[in-house]
């Protein structure tokens, strides 16, 4: 299974970061302890809402993580890899599609996680 990325705050990782970034998390708190297992080749799927009732999913195969400070100066953990692919679907469709279910609960929200555990 790939792992799940929630960017539901829409953050443009390739502008904040350069060529082939395409996740980050906070290098401090809770998210200093998510991802660790990451080897490279793994899969991941980076959901990102693209308007009220549709959302992208993007594929990367991890190629490895970088501390990098953001525009702010705020450090984070980001996650470098080579694109894979896109699709692009409706909120209900991609609630009832596997592996993208598992980003939304029961009532087709969005969970808050960062990192989907599957």
């Amino acid at each position: 299974m790939p792992v799940l990325l929630n960017n539901c705050r829409r953050r443009d990782h390739f502008a904040l970061y350069g060529p082939d970034a395409f996740y980050d998390l906070h290098s401090t708190g809770q998210h200093a302890t998510m991802l660790r297992q990451l080897r490279a080749g793994d899969e991941c799927v980076v959901a990102t809402p693209a308007c009220d009732n549709c959302i992208i999913f993007n594929w990367f195969a991890f190629r490895y993580e970088k501390e990098i400070p953001d525009e702010n100066g705020v450090k984070f953990r980001v996650f470098f890899g080579q694109y894979l692919r896109s699709e692009g679907l409706d909120k209900i469709k991609a609630t009832k599609t596997e592996p993208y279910g598992n980003f939304f609960d029961i009532i087709g929200r969005f969970k808050q996680r960062s990192v989907i555990e599957q």
